[in-house]
């Protein structure tokens, strides 16, 4: 996986089978809350084997894992910087 895209923090989603039925539309809310649309890019990744907690995401170049639960804290802290 590359630290950056265009200089931009990335996110990228699990395209594992598990993940892909409960991906949800949080990560899509807050795009569109925070404006992040040209701040992050998102990508997505082959099945990691974390299914149990589907949906899985990974924030680089933090190297961070964190499933949708933990989004919100995500984007704060270490995309907006709160």
């Amino acid at each position: 996986m590359e630290e950056y895209k265009n200089n931009k923090p990335v996110i990228y989603r699990c395209d594992g089978v598990n993940c892909r039925k409960k991906k949800g539309k949080l990560l899509d809310y807050y795009i569109k809350k925070y404006k992040l649309k040209n701040k992050i890019e998102v990508d997505d990744m082959d099945c990691n084997n974390k299914c149990e907690q589907a949906p899985v995401m990974h924030l680089h170049p933090e190297d961070i894992w964190f499933s949708e639960k933990d989004l919100g804290t995500i984007v704060k802290r270490h995309i907006l910087n709160k």
